[in-house]
């Protein structure tokens, strides 16, 4: 195999598929004037596809970290780069105008056969940038993956619920005590039936690689294919697919149902109650950061009490109803409110302490925390 392709237009591909997974390798097949670039997993769960032109005499295929080749085109400027792989001596040759390598190829790893499957999966289109937005509005509901323990026991709460109906996208996350939610409108209005899309999120690290390559390719339309254990997304000719995590996600219309019954809404100016929030904080100490909303009048007061004392905070609100109190995370208010621009958001609690609280963050961005004993 030998292949010769522009160093600049390699780079960029080489960054469009860089992930953060341990063991990724780099599949390199030359053929047809073009390199069709794999990065996968060693798991096979997780994988991206980009194809670049290329000079190519006589095709082949080889297999390599993910990291050498993005080191060795580091070096090179605007310059061709020759490749000749000897599958019989393993190595992949690679020559610049002042440096050369050679690069020990392997044979290409095992990879899950249930992404082959993505190409006859029914799909669907929805607009790139706005897509984008609100996925990264709602991922800091979810389980993060620096809670090792937590993710490893809940991997299904790792990462985003795509869900699509009545011509209206949904984006939903949640790590089982709070739970975000994005609605977008489609671009595809549903003819006779919905495209099936399993109750599954898609993992946290292919939610991140997906944002990383709309924000980077600025495409206007991003597709997406479903099958019961796999997704597939593809923007400008760069495509992922990955495995999706076992187990269900939680039934998200039945905790925002459960949420808007019978609550008592309350106009807040948002920077008042992040002053607010931050006002009362006197220690870190407290693991918990149980705070008491309290409901009076014309009056929102949040107080705290940990080792080091007690304090409180009062903001002006706009409401008409019975006082009502409960008890909250405050870093889970302050996560949310940090997600939007809003000059004002709308809570909505229910009169019984036990009930949770719901937010709505802005237009079509509804957000639910669950009450602290």
């Amino acid at each position: 195999m030998n292949f010769t392709c522009n160093v600049d237009i390699l780079k960029s591909a080489l960054e469009l598929l860089e992930v953060n997974e341990p063991g990724a390798h780099l599949s390199i097949t030359a053929g047809a004037a073009q390199l069709h670039l794999r990065c996968y997993s060693d798991d096979g769960n997780f994988r991206i596809d980009h194809a670049i032109p290329a000079r190519v005499d006589p095709p082949g295929k080889a297999t390599i970290p993910l990291d050498t080749l993005s080191r060795v085109s580091s070096h090179a400027v605007g310059e061709a780069l020759r490749f000749s792989h000897d599958e019989w001596h393993g190595c992949l040759d690679i020559e610049g105008d002042k440096h050369r390598h050679a690069v020990r190829t392997h044979a290409e790893k095992w990879q899950n056969p249930v992404l082959e499957e993505l190409t006859d999966a029914p799909g669907y289109e929805v607009q790139a940038q706005q897509f984008g937005r609100a996925l990264k509005s709602v991922l800091f509901a979810s389980v993060q993956l620096s809670d090792s323990d937590e993710a490893k026991n809940r991997p299904f709460l790792t990462g985003a619920l795509f869900h699509r109906q009545d011509g209206e996208e949904r984006i939903v996350t949640t790590d089982g005590r709070r739970m975000a939610m994005a609605t977008l409108p489609s671009t595809e209005r549903p003819v006779d039936t919905e495209t099936p899309v399993p109750m599954r999120a898609m993992p946290y690290a292919a939610c991140m690689k997906m944002i990383d390559l709309i924000e980077s390719l600025k495409s206007s339309v991003c597709s997406f294919r479903f099958t019961e254990n796999a997704v597939g997304f593809e923007a400008d000719g760069v495509s992922l697919s990955c495995l999706l995590p076992k187990g269900d996600f939680p039934d998200f219309r039945q905790v925002i149902e459960k949420a808007s019954g019978t609550s008592l809404g309350i106009n807040v100016n948002r920077e008042e109650l992040l002053w607010a929030l931050t006002a009362i904080r006197l220690g870190d100490d407290d693991p918990y950061n149980r705070t008491e909303f309290r409901v009076s009048g014309e009056q929102l007061t949040v107080e705290n009490s940990t080792r080091w004392g007690n304090s409180k905070a009062c903001i002006p609100i706009q409401y008409e109803g019975t006082d009502t109190a409960a008890a909250f995370d405050a870093r889970f208010i302050e996560e949310a409110l940090l997600q939007t621009d809003a000059a004002e958001v709308m809570f909505w609690m229910r009169p019984e302490p036990i009930d949770p609280m719901r937010l709505e963050l802005a237009q079509n961005f509804q957000y639910v925390v669950m009450p602290m004993k």
